[in-house]
């Protein structure tokens, strides 16, 4: 099998587009409730004159981990990225890992 393959079967095994847009749907809602929640925690990282509403939300890629040392089973991450909308350069990340199940198990949010 080769890894366009894997992509295929793991695109259709996840439905892979709507859960792609349901975690940008996450990031959406908090953005839209940024002072009510972690990203507050990194409002000082923002430019000056800009908040998070003004940032652009992009996608960016999704990892496959498997034969993890640190994880009994395989995950996988989609990664998206909070970036300036003038300059275009990121700002900020926003991960989400799901379990083998393609349920939500973890989120990171953090600066570049």
């Amino acid at each position: 099998m080769d890894l366009k393959s894997i992509e295929n079967t793991f695109n259709l095994i996840y439905d892979f587009e709507k859960l792609k847009d349901s975690t940008q749907a996450i990031l959406e809602g908090l953005v839209r409730k940024c002072s009510n929640n972690f990203l507050k925690d990194k409002e000082m990282s923002l430019p000056k004159d800009l908040s998070y509403s003004d940032l652009k939300i992009q996608y960016r890629y999704v990892s496959i981990f498997v034969n993890s040392f640190d994880r009994e089973f395989p995950y996988f991450r989609i990664c998206f990225d909070l970036v300036h909308p003038k300059t275009g350069i990121q700002l900020f990340y926003y991960h989400v890992d799901y379990n083998i199940d393609g349920e939500f198990s973890d989120e990171y949010f953090d600066t570049y």
